[in-house]
C-alpha cells in the first residue's frame, strides 16, 4: 500500500521525468524548420492577422484569420492549434517565424505531459487504486512516440489532449466540460471524430449502471451542444454562412484523401503501397513507438481487459475502441506512425492495471523495479538523438568545410537540399527520381545530370527507401540505388551522418538492427555503428519516425565519370 503522500511525490517524480522527456532538445534542428507539416503550420500562423471585430472573424471569405484568405488555398489542418499558438506567441512579443515554432512545441510538450495526469486520474477513478494509477502514468511518460510527436509542432499533440480530456470528463459526468472538451478536439484535427464511439457506449454503460434515461439523454444533448458550439467558434472556416459547409475545405479534405490510393502518384505514399496492413503497424510500434516491452503488456492488457470484462466492463469498452481504430487505420492506405498516436493514452490505461494485477500475482516486489528500470532504456535512448546537432547540420557543416566552392551538388526531389541555409557558393542539380514514369527516359535524363555533378547527397532514406520497396514501379530508379551503393556509378561514399537512439556504455559499441529489414536496406550492408554504447538502427523504420529530427545523410564523391 502506498501513502497519499509517497504518491504525490512518485506523481510529480514522473511528470517531471515525462516532461523532461518531452522538452529536452526542444530546438532539435537548430532553428532549421526541417519539419514540413511544422513549417507549413508556421508559416501559417506568422500570417493570420486577428480580424476587427467578431463579424469579421467569422466572415470565411474575408477573415485574414482564414488560411485560404492569407495565400494558402490548400489547408487540411484544424485552425484552434494555430489561434492558440498565435495568441501565446503575441503575448510574449514573439510573433515571428523562428520563435512561432518553438513556443508551438513547448506547448505540445505542455499538453502531453497533461496526458500523464489525466491518466492517472483516470485510473484512479476507474480502480480507486493509487498503484495501478502510478503505474499507468509511468507507462505514458516513458512511451516513445508519444515524447517524439511533443517535439513538434502540429496538431496531433493537441488533439490526443482534448480526447483523452474528454474521456476523463466523461467519466466524472461533467457532460459540458467534456462537450468544449471534445469541441476543442474536433477544432484540432477533425478526426477526433474517432472517438464518438467511445463515447457514445460510455453514456451508455453509464445509464445502464445508474439506470437513469433523463440523466442520459441530457448528458448526450449537452455534449452534442457544447461540442458543436466550440467547434463552430475555433473551426470556423468549415462553414461558410451560419451552417452551410465551405466547399473549399471540403475539396481540400476530398484532394487530401486522393493521395491515399495505391494506383496515384504522391512521393509521401510510395512508402506504404506494399505495407501489410497489421503487421506494418504492430513492427512500428513493437520496436518502436512503445518498445518491445511495453507492446508485450499492451497486448496482454487487451486481451485480459476482454476476457475480464465483467470485472470492470469500462476497460473492455477501452479495449474495442483501441482495436476499432487500430484496425482502421491498419486497413487504411496511409500508415504513418501518429495516426496511432491517439491509443497510446487508453493503451496506457489498461496497461497500467494488467500490470498492477501482474505484480500481485508475481507476489515479487523486485517485478516493479525491473520493470521500471528495463523500461527506462527506450525512452531515455531515444532522447540522445536531441542531445547533439541535427544530422542535416553536421552535413551542411561538413560540406562548406570539405567540399570547393563552386562544386554541383546533387538534390533529390520532394527531399531538402544540402548545405542548409541557402548552400552560397554552391550549384545544385536536382535528381527527379520520383518520377513515376519510370522510362529509360527519365534515366538518360538522370545519367545525363549525374555526369555533371561533383557531389551526390542523399539528405535522408525517403527516395531510396520508399522507392526500392515497390521495384516492379520503379525498376530502374531500384537498379540505380543498387548501382550507386554498390559503388558502380562512378561516386564513392566519403561521410555519413546518423542520430540512433542510443544507450550509453562507456567501452561498448554496438549497434542493433530490427529483423525483417526492408526500407532502405540496400543501405545495410555499409551501414556505420559510430557512436558509444548500444544504439538502435532504426533507419529501416516507419519514414515519419527518422525523417524529420534524426535522418541519415550519406555523401557520395565521384572519382570517375558515369557510365
Amino acid at each position: 500500500m502506498i501513502s497519499n503522500n509517497k504518491s504525490i511525490t512518485l506523481l510529480l517524480l514522473i511528470l517531471t521525468v515525462g516532461f523532461f522527456l518531452r522538452i529536452v532538445g526542444l530546438n532539435w534542428d537548430q532553428d532549421q524548420h526541417l519539419h514540413p507539416d511544422e513549417r507549413f503550420m508556421t508559416m501559417v500562423t506568422d500570417k493570420i492577422v486577428w480580424p476587427g471585430s467578431l463579424m469579421e472573424y467569422f466572415n470565411t471569405r474575408t477573415s485574414t484569420a482564414n488560411p485560404h484568405n492569407i495565400g494558402f488555398p490548400f489547408f487540411v489542418y484544424g485552425t484552434f492549434p494555430l489561434f492558440l499558438i498565435k495568441a501565446i506567441s503575441q503575448v510574449f512579443n514573439q510573433d515571428n517565424y523562428i520563435y512561432i515554432t518553438l513556443i508551438g512545441r513547448f506547448i505540445s510538450a505542455v499538453m502531453d505531459s497533461f496526458n500523464i495526469l489525466l491518466i492517472y486520474l483516470i485510473i484512479s477513478r476507474l480502480t480507486k487504486r493509487i498503484v495501478p494509477s502510478i503505474l499507468g502514468a509511468f507507462i505514458y511518460a516513458t512511451s516513445v512516440l508519444p515524447i517524439q510527436l511533443s517535439h513538434y509542432f502540429a496538431t496531433d499533440t493537441h488533439l490526443v489532449f482534448f480526447q483523452v480530456l474528454t474521456f476523463y470528463f466523461l467519466l466524472k459526468r461533467k457532460p459540458v466540460l467534456a462537450g468544449l472538451a471534445f469541441g476543442l478536439a474536433l477544432s484540432s484535427k477533425i478526426t477526433a471524430v474517432f472517438l464518438l464511439p467511445l463515447i457514445l457506449i460510455t453514456l451508455i454503460y453509464q445509464h445502464l449502471k445508474h439506470k437513469n434515461l433523463k440523466s442520459f439523454v441530457i448528458s448526450g444533448i449537452l455534449i452534442l451542444l457544447f461540442s458543436g458550439f466550440t467547434f463552430r467558434v475555433f473551426q470556423p472556416y468549415l462553414f461558410d454562412g451560419v451552417f452551410s459547409l465551405n466547399q473549399l475545405v471540403i475539396n481540400n479534405w476530398k484532394q487530401l484523401k486522393a493521395f491515399d490510393d495505391p494506383t496515384g502518384w504522391f512521393p509521401p505514399a510510395v512508402q506504404w503501397i506494399k505495407s501489410i496492413p497489421v503487421i506494418f503497424p504492430l513492427e512500428n510500434i513493437f520496436y518502436w513507438g512503445l518498445g518491445p516491452i511495453l507492446s508485450l503488456l499492451a497486448l496482454y492488457s487487451i486481451v485480459k481487459s476482454i476476457l475480464n470484462f465483467k470485472k470492470e466492463p469500462i476497460l473492455m469498452f477501452i479495449s474495442l475502441w483501441i482495436i476499432g481504430i487500430f484496425l482502421y487505420q491498419s486497413f487504411s492506405f496511409a500508415k504513418p506512425m501518429r495516426y496511432f498516436y491517439p491509443l497510446y493514452p487508453l493503451v496506457s490505461v489498461i496497461s497500467g492495471v494488467a500490470l498492477y494485477d501482474l505484480i500481485l500475482k508475481s507476489k515479487h516486489k523486485l517485478t516493479i523495479g525491473i520493470f521500471c528500470v528495463l523500461n527506462l532504456i527506450w525512452p531515455f535512448s531515444f532522447i540522445s538523438i536531441y542531445l547533439q546537432p541535427h544530422t542535416r547540420v553536421q552535413a551542411t557543416y561538413w560540406i562548406y568545410n570539405n567540399i570547393p566552392e563552386n562544386s554541383i551538388i546533387s538534390c533529390e526531389y520532394w527531399d531538402d537540399c544540402l548545405p542548409l541555409g541557402g548552400g552560397l557558393g554552391y550549384r545544385f542539380i536536382e535528381l527527379d527520381l520520383y518520377k513515376q514514369a519510370d522510362t529509360e527516359a527519365k534515366m538518360t535524363d538522370i545519367y545525363k545530370r549525374l555526369s555533371r555533378i561533383d557531389y551526390l547527397v542523399l539528405s535522408s532514406n525517403r527516395l531510396y527507401g520508399s522507392i526500392m520497396t515497390v521495384p516492379e514501379m520503379y525498376p530502374n530508379t531500384t537498379k540505380f540505388y543498387n548501382d550507386l551503393f554498390a559503388g558502380n556509378l562512378g561516386f564513392v561514399k566519403v561521410s555519413e551522418f546518423t542520430s540512433r537512439p542510443t544507450f550509453p556504455v562507456p567501452g561498448l559499441r554496438l549497434c542493433l538492427a530490427p529483423m525483417f529489414i526492408n526500407y532502405g536496406k540496400v543501405a545495410h550492408k555499409d551501414q556505420q555503428c559510430t557512436s558509444t554504447g548500444i544504439s538502435f538502427v532504426d533507419d529501416y523504420a516507419d519514414e515519419s519516425l527518422t525523417v524529420y529530427d534524426h535522418p541519415k545523410v550519406i555523401i557520395f564523391k565521384k572519382i570517375t565519370s558515369v557510365l
